[in-house]
């Protein structure tokens, strides 16, 4: 009998995932377009396939808690002539559609009966446009690879000739004068028109526009699986506040629960109750959205909310004096397989791409406990590509965890792929990205920002050392971006990293510090000084700095480590290295704070 493989490619992501103004958006768009791999993996096992990837296993178990997400890619072997493929791979196409149209109808009712009238000849347009799919299919022979080759390059041209159908007909003034959504600015907004105030669940911002998908994100990311950015920012001014004075997390919890009733916030119980110490979205516990929130209450006249708000302002005001604001930035990780397509291309069967895709679906489904052992979410896990978003303190070690876990899984596929001794151009690696932002930006700027801090792991092409790496890059509110990076087979430089951390969060390094070596440092450069010149000018401001909060001078040892630290970045354009170390120490006060004033007050 004939064989087929049979390829599906499900999307956009960029409407799914990337689309986001909200942690609820991008944590919901993910869950939306996983479940329609989900559905279209189901319908090809049921009809007869044998799947390659994702395995069936990770198909066939749901398991919320874990957030174990499908790739938007499939591909499965069926026995059976062209018709036979073209028929299974069109039947799971309109399973994956008809999934999406159940998950809208839901959605839909969810809006109707909190008495919001969507528009619905747009509603109605844009559920049915809103997946795209494509799928492609070649006869296997007598040579697996080439067929997998051929499957690949017909699915290419297939999203190449692409159908753009119109979304009215000609004539049709239907979406004229509608505002465009304002998680992309792609499509039209399905809100009501002239409505300024939505019911709080949905987390409509005033002036916010929201298009079908938009709307069925804002359902399903209204669950308690998901956790909020600021939840992840605050982190670790909580664990300080449970450590230092649990009575006083106590009644926080306690001020803190009511806003739920009332719609001003969420509850953070999934991730398998990593949360339960404060098991709320904690963007109250900042005082620019409590204030917001509360003139919002007083303006709508709505009694109870505004009594719940100043609550727990007051319970708060204490507290923020006593320790400071919660810290306003979080980090949101983006990871990808460095030469995986060099690697699978090793793979000459379908048993052997099958041991790859498990061995890539065993490293996916560790990758949740993983995120949580570092007080971090994982957001979107479909095989080596991984999208998790961490407090400060958990990224660089969750980073290196991850990477870890990437090689372990992968060991026997290597060895059996590439042999005992492979090329290191051939390994396949992780590469981590991982861009900390501050909480007001917006979850789509955010994403970007991951995306392109993933870039920057991955190092210059043709460089040596490319991949295999963690790539951090420090959006400062202010407007300047921090990078560093380093990679995972250099340990040294994450151990130097964190004592810069430990002796920050010890006070035994000054907040200033890294500024005045900066300062230093330019001035040097500016006045033409010689190198060994600036490096004396660094030198004298690091020896007269004083550790923090006291008058004595930074320990001799530190300072001799300062220095030879920055000798290690010497090069051409930078022949002091002061750059570079500057960015690392700006990094370690950041990964080392817990509240806004462990940042500085201009840097918050």
């Amino acid at each position: 009998m004939t064989t087929h493989l049979i390829e599906l490619s499900l999307g956009p992501v960029q409407g799914f995932i990337a689309a986001a103004r909200r942690s609820r958006d991008l944590w919901a768009g993910s869950h939306l377009l996983s479940e329609c791999a989900r559905a279209a993996g189901k319908a090809l096992k049921d009809g007869g396939a044998a799947l390659i990837y994702p395995v069936e296993d990770r198909v066939l178990n749901v398991n919320d808690d874990e957030n174990s997400n499908l790739s938007n890619v499939l591909l499965a072997r069926l026995e059976g002539d062209a018709t036979a493929a073209q028929a299974l791979a069109a039947h799971a196409i309109a399973a994956a559609r008809t999934y999406l149209r159940q998950a809208a109808k839901d959605a839909l009712r969810d809006w109707q009966q909190a008495g919001v009238q969507l528009r619905d000849d747009l509603w109605a347009r844009q559920v049915d446009d809103a997946l795209e799919a494509f799928a492609a299919w070649s006869v296997v022979e007598d040579d697996y690879r080439r067929a997998y080759d051929n499957t690949k390059a017909a699915l290419g041209a297939r999203k190449n000739t692409r159908n753009f159908a119109p979304m009215f007909e000609p004539g049709h003034d239907l979406g004229f004068g509608v505002p465009k959504s304002s998680l992309d600015g792609v499509r039209e907004s399905v809100l009501p028109k002239n409505r300024k105030r939505f019911p709080p669940k949905f987390g409509v911002a005033p002036g916010e526009q929201l298009d079908a998908l938009g709307c069925i994100k804002r359902v399903v990311g209204r669950g308690e699986r998901f956790t909020a950015l600021t939840r992840l920012a605050a982190d670790g001014w909580l664990q300080n506040l449970s450590k230092d004075d649990p009575q006083a997390l106590a009644s926080l919890r306690d001020a803190y629960a009511p806003l739920v009733g009332e719609g001003h916030a969420t509850r953070s119980e999934g991730n398998a109750g990593c949360y339960g110490d404060f098991p709320f979205d904690a963007g109250m516990l900042y005082p620019e959205r409590l204030e917001a929130a509360i003139s919002e209450a007083r303006e709508e006249g709505a009694p109870e909310a505004l009594q719940a708000l100043d609550a727990l302002r007051v319970t708060l005001r204490p507290l923020w004096k006593q320790h400071g604001e919660p810290c306003p930035y979080a980090a949101i990780v983006v990871a990808d397989g460095d030469r995986m397509g060099r690697f699978i291309d090793k793979a000459s069967t379908a048993e052997q791409h099958s041991a790859v895709s498990r061995a890539i679906a065993a490293f996916a489904d560790k990758v949740p406990a993983i995120a949580r052992e570092h007080r971090g979410h994982c957001v979107f896990n479909g095989g080596e590509d991984l999208l998790v978003l961490f407090p400060l303190a958990g990224v660089v070690a969750g980073g290196r965890a991850l990477a870890a876990a990437f090689d372990a899984a992968m060991a026997d596929v290597v060895r059996t792929l590439l042999g005992d001794n492979p090329h290191p151009d051939d390994l396949p690696s992780l590469r981590v990205g991982a861009a900390i932002c501050h909480v007001q930006e917006p979850l789509g700027l955010i994403r970007q920002y991951g995306d392109a801090a993933e870039k920057f792991a991955k190092g210059q092409a043709g460089s040596n050392g490319q991949g295999n790496a963690l790539g951090i890059q420090l959006y400062v509110r202010a407007g300047h971006v921090v990078p560093w990076r380093a990679r995972f087979d250099a340990p040294e430089d994450f151990t130097r990293l964190q004592a810069w951390c430990s002796r920050y969060a010890d006070g035994s390094l000054p907040g200033k510090l890294a500024y005045a070596i900066r300062q230093a440092w330019l001035t040097g450069l500016a006045q033409g000084l010689d190198a060994e010149i600036v490096a004396l000018e660094v030198k004298r401001a690091i020896e007269h700095a004083s550790q923090r909060g006291g008058a004595d001078g930074i320990d001799a040892s530190v300072v001799a480590q300062l220095l030879e630290r920055g000798k290690r970045w010497q090069t051409e354009s930078d022949p002091t290295g002061y750059g570079a170390l500057v960015d690392e120490l700006v990094l370690a006060r950041w990964l080392s704070a817990r509240s806004s004033k462990d940042l500085g007050r201009e840097d918050a």
